[in-house]
């Protein structure tokens, strides 16, 4: 009898740790996989992003078993270009929640288009969730562009005489962005003989040209001048059978309807420049910027001479900001 309820005992014994073993496998929380609210994919949520710019992505991720990695892909539709992306550390690492806010480069390259974007939240228990969206990037929006048009004249030292506009002729473009990275024509090809009209163009974010904010008048232009830097060029006032390098701003009018005055040029900013690249310089592709500086002091503008326009230390020569800084390449050739 006794041995049958000592047996009967650890039946029961072993029955309720069953028992109670069962209820905790019953009460323990299964964890979710992470939950995404990818709110917006663009600058308010346009589902757009530009070549050369980049893509605005926000939103809330909840991870129960926390966060070990994001993984961002933007994929072309149609065809084999990809942008990939992964954050493994970080403010979004180890944590339950957060909040996602980013800006994803998108390379100048990128084909314009429709893309496919997977944005992608690992946990540390290997559960992931994947939300998609649909993406299109576009051409980027040109800020500021330069305009070479050939045009009639004579060179001598460091200026021309007789300018006039040639009919005619097709001008070069080079497109820029608003950083001043060129998008169309940054590869220009000039002819090293020729006179070539130079207009600098502003645009607005409606694309109306503003460049006339910086002559609106005498006392607006005094604290801006144009720059060609950069290239290593051979100025044409220091040859003797002008071959030489020519840049020269040259615009007769400010906003207001008066004459630009100034003997030398000094007068003049550069909205409106000539320039010739002559024989000297001929050969390899050369790098160079169109710089619009804004000067400390007023007084600084009558110190620039038509022989500065090329100068390396021009920044620390004239104190003062880069307004605008354009840069691109010529290639001095004569046609074929």
């Amino acid at each position: 009898m006794k041995h049958r309820n000592i047996y009967f005992f650890l039946v029961l014994l072993l029955g309720l740790f069953g028992t109670v073993s069962s209820c905790k496998k019953d009460k323990d929380p299964i964890i979710q996989a992470p939950v995404i609210d990818l709110n917006e994919v663009g600058s308010v949520n346009s589902k757009k992003a530009t070549a050369g710019g980049d893509l605005h992505l926000e939103g809330d991720i909840v991870a129960e078993g926390l966060i070990a990695r994001i993984d961002i892909e933007i994929h072309q539709e149609g065809g084999n270009f990809k942008i990939e992306k992964s954050y493994t550390e970080g403010l979004y690492i180890d944590v339950r929640n957060a909040t996602f806010h980013e800006h994803l480069d998108i390379p100048a390259n990128a084909p314009i288009g429709d893309y496919h974007l997977h944005f992608t939240v690992t946990d540390k228990n290997g559960r992931s969730t994947t939300v998609e969206a649909e993406l299109a990037i576009e051409a980027p929006k040109v800020a500021y562009q330069l305009v070479f048009t050939e045009a009639e004249g004579e060179a001598h030292g460091n200026h021309f005489h007789d300018l006039v506009d040639k009919t005619g002729v097709s001008p070069a473009v080079v497109s820029f962005t608003a950083d001043g990275t060129a998008i169309s024509g940054g590869h220009l090809h000039l002819d090293p003989t020729d006179i070539y009209k130079i207009e600098f163009k502003e645009f607005d974010n409606g694309g109306t040209e503003v460049q006339g904010k910086y002559i609106a008048s005498k006392a607006v232009a005094d604290f801006y001048k144009v720059f060609l830097i950069g290239g290593d060029f051979v100025l044409n006032s220091t040859t003797t059978d002008e071959t030489g390098a020519i840049f020269q701003p040259r615009e007769l009018k400010y906003g207001d309807g008066s004459d630009v005055s100034g003997s030398g040029g000094i007068g003049t900013t550069g909205i409106i420049s000539y320039f010739t690249i002559g024989h000297k310089n001929e050969g390899p592709a050369k790098n160079v910027a169109f710089v619009l500086r804004k000067f400390t002091a007023v007084e600084t503008k009558a110190t620039v001479t038509r022989e500065h326009w090329n100068r390396d230390d021009y920044a620390t020569a004239f104190a003062g900001t880069d307004e605008v800084k354009l840069s691109f390449e010529i290639h001095a050739e004569h046609d074929h």
